[in-house]
This record gives C-alpha cells, sequence and structure tokens, in this order.
C-alpha cells in the first residue's frame, strides 16, 4: 500500500528558507510543495484562488508550514493592511478551520506562540529541530493530529498558565515606567529597520550595498533582541505583559509590531558605543556583552573590507587573481558564513570541550558554504576540456574538499581560540598573557585572526577554481583582474603559487614552527599586510622530519655558530684596524715624514747655495 501524499504549502518571508526547506522535502515521496509565498496575502490568494466563495480552496491542501515571523522583514512599518504570521493564523483558522497549520519559526516568548495556539493551529517546531523530529512532526500535523515537540513543552511548561488565568499580581510605578521605556526602545529600533528596509527594496542598488545594508538590518534585529533580553524579561515586564487578557495581547500582536518580539536567528547587535571606543557592559553584571563584543568585531572588519584590498606582503594569494568587486564580494560572503555558523553554534548549546572536535566539519561548512553563495548553486558553463559539455561549477569545486582541508582549512591558526572567546567568553591567549573579553588588546588580536581565516577561506575557495577552469574564458572575463586574461599570465600566476606551497612546505612553515609563531594575513587601510603572532608550537615541532626537520636543524646550528663567528670576525676586524692604523699607518706616517724631511733640506741647501 502506497503512502498517501501530503500537498504543502510553504509560508516564509526569508527566500533562503524556502528554497532548502523545498530542497529537503523534495526527499520524501510522500510529501509535493504545491506553492510557497512570502506574505499572509499571497497565501490567502493562493487558496482562495478564482473561487467566487471565498470559504473554499482551490487547491487540496494538506498542511501549511508557517513562520510566525511572516511580514517583519517585508512590512512597511505600522501600516495595518499588512498581516503578521499571528494574523495569518487568525484568518486561516477563521475560513478554513480545518485546515492544520504548522509553526516552524525561531524562538518565540511565551505571550506569543500561546496567542498562535489559541487561534487553533495544530503544531509547533523550532527552526533548528533535528530532520527526525521535524519530518515526524509534520505527517502527524498533516495526517491532522496535533504536535508539540518535547523541547517546546519543557521549555513553555508555563503555557496552560498564560492560556488560562492569568496571575494577579500588584505592579509598581517604577515597573511601569521601564516598561514603558522599553516599548519606546522597541519603536526606534523597528523606525531605524523600516529605513533600512526600504532602501534595500530599491531595485538598483549593487551588490556590495546589498550586503552592508543587509549587515545593518541584522544588526539592528539583534539590538531588538538584545533590548528583550536586558529589559523586556524582567519579571515585572512579564507581570505588566501577562496583565491583560490573552485575546487581546493576540489583537495588539497583529496590529502593532512594535510590541511583537524579534526573530532570535540574528547574531549582531547594532549598539551604541559611548565615545566609540569601549564596547557596552551588560548593565545587571557589569562585563561586556559577548554579542557587543562581535558586533563591533564585525563592524571594525566591514569597513576595512571597503578599503583596498591589494596584497602588500611579498606572498601571492589566490585571490590576488580576482577583480577588486569579486575580492571584495568574497571576503564579505565568508565573512558572512562565519557570522552564521557561530549563530548556529549558540542555538546548537555546543560545549566548550566538544568545539575543538568539531572545528574541522566547522570550517568545512564554512567554506561549502562561501562556495555555493559566490558563485551561485545553478552556476554552469559549457566548457572545452569537458568535451563542450555544460559543468556545474560548484559541484566540481566541492568536490575538492579532502584537498582544501589539509591545504587551507586546518593550517588556519588561532581558530579555536577565537570561537571560544565569542562563543564561551573565555580569555584570548595573546604573546603568554591571557586577556578577558573586551580587553583592548584581545579586541585586537581577534581582529587579526578573523581576517586570517577570512582571506584563507577565500584562498580555499579560488584555488580549487584555478585547477580546475583557469583557462575558461567566461571564468576569465567574470572574476579575474584584466592584466591576467592572458593565458601565458595565468600560468604564471599558478606558478608563482605553485612555488609558495613548495617554499612554505618546506622553509617558510618548518621556520615558523622553530621560532614559535604562526604567520597571518590581515586588513589594513592600505591593503592586505603580513604579520606574526607568537604561539607555542613545541608540539609540532617534535612532529617534523625530513627536509622540514633539516630546516630547523640548519636554523639551530646557524643560531649556534653565529654569535662565535661574529665575535671571530669583530676580533678579526678590530686586530686588522689596529695593524692598518697602528703598524702600517705609523710606518707610512714616519716614512712620509722622512721623505718629507729630505726634500725640505734638499730645497734649503739649494737655496743656500745660491
Amino acid at each position: 500500500m502506497s503512502k498517501k501524499l501530503y500537498s504543502l504549502i510553504l509560508v516564509d518571508d526569508d527566500r533562503i528558507f524556502r528554497m532548502g526547506m523545498r530542497s529537503w522535502l523534495e526527499q520524501f515521496s510522500d510529501f509535493e510543495v504545491v506553492s510557497e509565498t512570502d506574505t499572509a496575502e499571497a497565501t490567502l490568494a493562493v487558496l482562495r484562488g478564482n473561487a467566487e466563495d471565498k470559504s473554499l480552496a482551490l487547491l487540496d491542501v494538506d498542511l501549511v508550514i508557517l513562520d510566525l515571523n511572516l511580514g517583519r522583514l517585508n512590512s512597511e512599518f505600522n501600516k495595518s493592511d499588512r498581516l503578521s504570521g499571528l494574523g495569518l493564523c487568525q484568518q486561516l483558522k477563521s475560513i478554513y478551520p480545518d485546515l492544520p497549520i504548522l509553526l516552524l519559526s525561531s524562538s518565540q516568548t511565551p505571550e506569543l506562540v500561546a496567542a498562535a495556539l489559541r487561534t487553533g493551529v495544530e503544531g509547533y517546531c523550532l527552526k533548528g529541530t533535528n530532520s527526525e523530529e521535524l519530518i515526524t512532526a509534520i505527517r502527524q500535523i498533516a495526517a491532522g493530529n496535533p504536535y508539540l515537540g518535547d523541547r517546546f513543552v519543557l521549555e513553555n511548561n508555563q503555557m496552560d498558565r498564560l492560556i488560562s488565568n492569568l496571575p494577579d499580581q500588584p505592579v509598581s510605578v517604577v515597573a511601569i515606567l521601564r516598561h514603558n521605556l522599553y516599548l519606546s526602545g522597541l519603536r526606534r529600533i523597528d523606525r531605524a529597520l523600516e529605513e533600512v528596509r526600504s532602501i534595500l527594496e530599491e531595485i538598483n542598488q549593487d551588490r556590495l550595498t546589498q550586503i552592508v545594508l543587509a549587515g545593518q538590518e541584522r544588526e539592528l534585529r539583534m539590538a531588538r533582541w538584545l533590548l528583550d533580553r536586558l529589559w523586556g524579561k524582567s519579571k515585572k515586564s512579564r507581570i505588566i505583559s501577562q496583565s491583560n487578557d490573552m485575546s487581546k495581547v493576540a489583537n495588539n500582536l497583529v496590529s502593532n509590531s512594535s510590541v511583537q518580539f524579534t526573530n532570535m536567528q540574528v547574531t549582531n547587535a547594532n549598539v551604541e558605543i559611548s565615545g566609540g571606543t569601549h564596547p557596552e557592559r551588560n548593565r545587571f553584571t557589569d562585563k561586556p556583552n559577548i554579542l557587543t563584543i562581535q558586533s563591533i568585531l564585525w563592524d571594525k572588519t566591514v569597513e576595512k573590507l571597503q578599503s583596498n584590498l591589494l596584497n602588500l606582503s611579498k606572498t601571492p594569494l589566490e585571490i590576488d587573481i580576482l577583480k577588486e568587486e569579486k575580492k571584495r564580494e568574497l571576503l564579505y560572503i565568508a565573512l558572512r558564513q562565519t557570522e552564521q555558523s557561530l549563530t548556529e553554534l549558540r542555538f546548537s548549546e555546543i560545549q566548550p570541550s566538544e568545539l575543538q572536535g568539531k572545528l574541522p566539519t566547522i570550517l568545512k561548512n564554512i567554506w561549502q558554504e562561501t562556495v555555493i553563495n559566490f558563485f551561485g548553486k545553478y552556476y554552469s558553463l559549457i566548457y572545452i576540456q569537458a568535451n563542450n559539455c555544460e559543468v556545474n561549477i560548484v559541484d566540481v569545486l566541492l568536490k575538492d574538499v579532502a584537498i582544501v582541508q589539509m591545504e587551507f582549512l586546518d593550517k588556519i591558526p588561532q581558530v579555536d581560540n577565537l570561537l571560544s572567546h565569542l562563543l564561551f567568553e573565555t580569555e584570548l591567549v595573546v604573546d603568554n598573557n591571557t586577556l578577558a573579553i573586551g580587553n583592548v588588546e584581545a579586541m585586537q588580536r581577534a581582529e587579526i585572526i578573523l581576517d586570517n581565516l577570512l582571506i584563507q577561506i577565500a584562498n580555499g575557495v579560488i584555488q580549487p577554481l584555478l585547477n580546475h577552469f583557469a583557462d575558461a574564458e567566461e571564468i576569465k572575463q567574470k572574476f579575474y583582474r584584466y592584466n591576467l586574461l592572458p593565458t601565458r599570465e595565468i600560468e604564471k600566476f599558478r606558478n608563482d603559487l605553485s612555488w609558495k606551497y613548495r617554499l612554505e612546505k618546506y622553509l617558510a612553515n618548518p621556520k615558523s614552527i622553530f621560532e614559535s609563531r604562526h604567520i597571518l594575513f590581515a586588513f589594513s587601510n592600505l591593503g592586505i599586510k603580513k604579520t606574526s603572532i607568537y604561539a607555542a608550537r613545541s608540539q609540532e615541532l617534535q612532529q617534523l622530519e625530513g627536509i622540514q626537520l633539516a630546516v630547523t636543524l640548519v636554523l639551530e646550528f646557524q643560531d649556534a655558530i653565529a654569535p662565535r663567528l661574529k665575535s671571530a670576525i669583530a676580533f678579526l676586524g678590530t686586530g686588522l684596524v689596529y695593524l692598518l692604523t697602528n703598524v702600517l699607518g705609523k710606518g707610512i706616517g714616519l716614512i712620509g715624514q722622512g721623505v718629507l724631511k729630505g726634500i725640505g733640506n734638499a730645497w734649503q741647501e739649494n737655496r743656500s747655495k745660491k
């Protein structure tokens, strides 16, 4: 007996998420995504179709998968004709009471989820739920059975109290004023968000401007989340929020977006810093806020990426072949993927002891996503060396993951320290000193490590491109610098890289290990420069063998003999100077003096004879 085919509608204003969700669902034979929408109005239009009786659905739909945050990214501020996710839940359950709805959203406040459940939706899951649990939830709800995950039940054991009778507790005047300030702050952030979004909606924006504005949008959304955490989660604020009937709360949530809590998928906080030099401190613990620290770090990196990206070091880099705008775009994408990985690690609740073991996988995922986003998942070309067949660029490049992992990703230094610093607020080791989060020197070191990480990720993206499609004309015209378009120049560039790999393997790396330092690349206002940092590498030194070990022995011999040789040369030099000045010099001086004296006597005698 074949499985029932369930027809699904995906409702989410994140196009990338919808694409990923559809792709994931396509692997299951019992699901069919019949439509995707990004607004409540579009969803209702799809269901109504052209039917005159709007209570009838044109499509035979078994389940609507809906983001409760719907409408916050694309709606215009304070426009009442745009429905939120909660408003759509109310409309759907009013028009189609038997249509199952699964809320698939980021973490929300219990108040908002309770309001959604009161409309009659059948289930709620968090984005990031493991695939086994999510597919179970979809099948169960599509079959007409409610579903709430175990994690949701454990985290929201107060839901019954919220939906039923609310506590009647006294609220102080100070708490009311504090809550009003909190709401005022939310409204200010919302206004700034709408300004950024209105600019983003303009179709004539270049890619760089879009990336920068998208970053500003994420930062403002994170600021909203921080405001919620610092002000909106206090006991008194919750009492005030709970002092109204739940139906009234639900209506307010639909009509006024300024009291909705923000999407927690973002990672940056655009918090105003007094004087521009010191990170904001947590008002309760007087400790620097970790998300604010990350925001400052990301802002500085973005600022540097907007300046010159010329390679000022004497070491050739793979990204040197790219046009300036393509190089900048690639580095921006690498930064964004690093930010996304930090977000995922936070939500996965990874433990400090697990970080080191997962680091190769983390870096591999950042590299893979950077490749996909830079070239485009479906970017193909007709390639001569493939018998004029159409080749998917990304598929070919991703096959080199093992080579890139060994040659680039596994060699990026201090990444584990940086991630631990930003995730768990561990102290950062700088020149054998441990520095706390927010320390100026720690921030400077974190900048250098992050810069080098982005550059090496970008190098790892371009290296397989040069191996497989170096001379493809379409690639050359789209990505390469003008002076590197000729085949001869490309080959010279690749030869320079080959020599760099050999020199690094047999000379530069052993020397760095022996000198207990790492060589890193960092951004500056003038371009990319090379720098070095101290690091204990005795364990790596013990593992050297062959030519690499011989290099360290030569260096050690040089260090042992050099002082003595210098002393010997200095002694010989002193002796030579003494010989030339005090022996030969005086002798020559006496001879010259005698000659001059003889000439003078002879001249006096000649004058007396006359």
